[in-house]
C-alpha cells in the first residue's frame, strides 16, 4: 500500500505555447493501483524523480493542490481502517468520489453581487415594511457609493478588497440636507455601523445560499454613549395628554384634517397635530414602536383583564401591557364605534410624524436641555457639542424610551419585569433605552443617610404638607380602630 506522484506523458497538452503534462496521485494496494487527478500540469524540466521542483512557476499553488489530494486520500484510508475494512483501490476510489461530490455541492454558486441582492430582497419582501425599507435604503446607499466612487461592487471587492475603508471614507464625506440646505457634515459613525451591520445580514444570507463561502469581519467605528436619552418624563407626558388646543374641530396654523371611519363606514375626523399628540402619548403609555402603531387593531384590548395585547412587528414577540389612564383614554377615544378588526389609528407617515412631534414639543415648551454628541470619524460633529432643547430631538422612537424610563423611575419594578413589558429579550438591548439624568445620580447622596440622620417633627409635617388632606383623612379613617367594634 502506498501513495506516490506521477505524470502521464501521453496526456500532454499545450498551455501558453508550452508543452505540459498532467500530475496524478497514484494509490497502490496489493499489486493494484489507481491514479487520481490533481488538476495540475507541469513542464518536464520541473519534474524530477517523481516530485515537483520548487523552481516551477506557480509552485505554491500546484503543491497545495497535490498536498490537499494526498491528505484527502490518507483521511479516507484511515477511516476505512478504523472501520476494520480493507483499503482496496476500488473502495478508496468510491469514497473519494462521494467526498468530492459532497465538496462540489458546497462550492459557491457564481452570481453577481447585485443579482444576489435582488434575490435577497425578493425573499425578504414578505417581512414587515419597516424591515424591507431598511434593506431598500442599504441598496440605495450602495448604489450611490458605486456611482460616486466608480468602484464596481463585487464579492471579491467587499470581502477581499478595500471596500470597508473606501465606504467609510465615502460616508464621512457625504453631503446631507439640513433645513433645505446641503451641508458637508458627513454621516455619523453610528449610521455607518448600522449600514455595515445590515450589509453583514445580506452577506450571511449569501453564505447560507452558497453564493459565497466566507464572511468578512468589519471593524465597528467608535460611537458616543449619551447617558441621557431623548424622552419625556411623566409630567411632560401628562401635559401633552391634557393639551386639547389641537382637538377637532379647532383650527390652528397649517392645520389639516385626517379622515377615519367607524364600523358603519361613517367618517370620523381628527386634526393632524391631535392625532400625532395622541399616538405619541399612547406610545409613552404602552411602549410600542412606530412599526406597531398602524398594525394595532381595536381587538387588542382585553376588557376583562385591562391589558393591551399585541405582537411586535419587529421581533414577532407577543407582549401584554397593563392599561393606565393615558393609554385607556386614548384607546377609548379612537376605538369608539369601530369593530374589533379595524385599525385603532388612521394611517400617518413617520416623516410627517417626526416633524410634527417637534412642533408640539415646542408649543408645550419642553425646553429641558439635552446634549446628544455624534461622532463622525474621529471627531465630534460641531453642531452636536452644544446642548439642545428636548423638543428639537423628539421623534417617533422617543415614546418607547419614555415608557421605559418612566417605568424605571416608579421604583416599583425590577429591570426584568420592565423588559417583559417592553419586549426586550436581552439586557444589552434593554440597556440602550436606559437614560441616566442628574437626578438619578443625585439619589446616591441618600446612601446610608437614614442610618445617621434622625428626622424631627418639622420634617415629618413638611412631608405631610405635600399630601392632599382628603387622602390623609381617608387613611386615618380606614386605619384607626372603630369605637363601635
Amino acid at each position: 500500500m502506498g501513495i506516490s506522484l506521477m505524470i502521464v506523458k501521453k496526456d500532454k497538452k499545450k498551455q501558453l505555447n508550452k508543452v505540459v503534462y498532467p500530475i496524478y496521485v497514484k494509490y497502490s494496494y496489493k499489486g493494484l493501483s489507481k491514479r487520481f487527478t490533481t488538476n495540475s500540469f507541469v513542464e518536464l524540466q520541473f519534474w524530477k524523480n517523481g516530485s515537483l521542483s520548487n523552481r516551477c512557476p506557480n509552485y505554491i499553488d500546484i503543491q497545495k493542490r497535490i498536498t490537499n489530494k494526498i491528505d484527502l486520500l490518507n483521511e479516507i484510508i484511515n477511516q476505512i481502517e478504523e472501520n476494520k475494512q480493507l483499503p482496496t483501490t476500488t473502495l478508496v476510489s468510491d469514497l473519494l468520489k462521494q467526498t468530492q461530490n459532497i465538496q462540489l455541492k458546497k462550492q459557491p454558486i457564481k452570481q453577481s453581487f447585485w443579482r444576489c441582492y435582488d434575490l435577497f430582497l425578493k425573499e425578504k419582501s414578505m417581512y414587515h415594511k419597516g424591515y424591507t425599507k431598511t434593506l431598500d435604503t442599504l441598496k440605495n446607499k450602495l448604489e450611490h457609493f458605486e456611482n460616486e466612487t466608480k468602484q464596481i461592487l463585487s464579492f471579491d471587492y467587499i470581502l477581499e478588497g478595500s471596500f470597508e475603508t473606501d465606504f467609510k471614507n465615502y460616508c464621512w464625506k457625504t453631503e446631507i440636507k439640513r433645513n433645505g440646505k446641503v451641508v458637508s457634515v458627513g454621516l455619523s459613525n453610528n449610521y455607518i455601523n448600522k449600514t455595515i451591520s445590515n450589509l453583514k445580514i445580506f452577506l450571511w444570507w449569501c453564505k447560507e445560499n452558497r453564493f459565497i463561502t466566507e464572511i468578512r469581519k468589519f471593524k465597528s467605528l467608535k460611537t458616543i454613549r449619551n447617558d441621557e436619552l431623548v424622552f419625556l418624563n411623566s409630567k411632560e407626558v401628562k401635559k401633552m395628554f391634557d393639551y386639547d388646543k389641537f382637538d377637532y374641530p379647532k383650527t390652528y396654523e397649517n392645520c389639516s384634517v385626517i379622515e377615519d371611519r367607524d364600523k358603519e363606514g361613517n367618517i370620523k375626523y381628527w386634526n393632524n397635530l391631535e392625532l400625532v399628540k395622541d399616538i405619541f402619548t399612547f406610545q409613552c403609555s404602552i411602549g410600542c414602536r412606530w412599526g406597531d402603531i398602524h398594525k394595532m387593531k381595536v381587538g387588542m384590548f382585553k376588557y376583562k383583564d385591562d391589558y393591551f395585547s399585541w405582537t411586535m412587528e419587529k421581533t414577532k414577540s407577543s407582549v401584554l401591557v397593563p392599561q393606565n389612564p393615558i393609554s385607556k383614554g386614548i384607546f377609548m377615544k379612537y376605538s369608539k364605534g369601530k369593530s374589533l378588526g379595524q385599525n385603532l389609528f388612521p394611517p400617518y407617515t413617520q416623516q410627517r410624524f417626526n416633524q410634527h412631534i417637534k412642533e408640539i414639543g415646542k408649543i408645550l415648551k419642553f425646553n429641558r436641555l439635552v446634549k446628544r454628541e455624534i461622532m463622525v470619524g474621529v471627531d465630534i460633529r460641531d453642531t452636536t457639542k452644544k446642548e439642545k432643547q428636548i423638543w428639537e430631538l423628539l421623534s417617533s422612537h422617543s415614546g418607547r424610551r419614555s415608557f421605559i424610563k418612566n417605568l424605571i423611575d416608579l421604583n416599583t419594578m425590577d429591570n426584568w419585569s420592565i423588559m417583559k413589558l417592553s419586549g426586550h429579550k436581552t439586557i444589552n438591548s434593554f440597556q440602550k433605552y436606559v437614560s441616566v439624568v442628574d437626578k438619578d445620580i443625585d439619589k446616591g447622596k441618600k446612601l446610608y443617610t437614614k442610618e445617621f440622620v434622625k428626622k424631627d417633627k418639622d420634617e415629618y409635617f413638611e412631608q405631610l404638607s405635600e399630601i392632599p388632606i382628603n387622602i390623609i383623612f381617608d387613611y386615618l379613617k380606614n386605619s384607626l380602630p372603630n369605637e363601635n367594634e
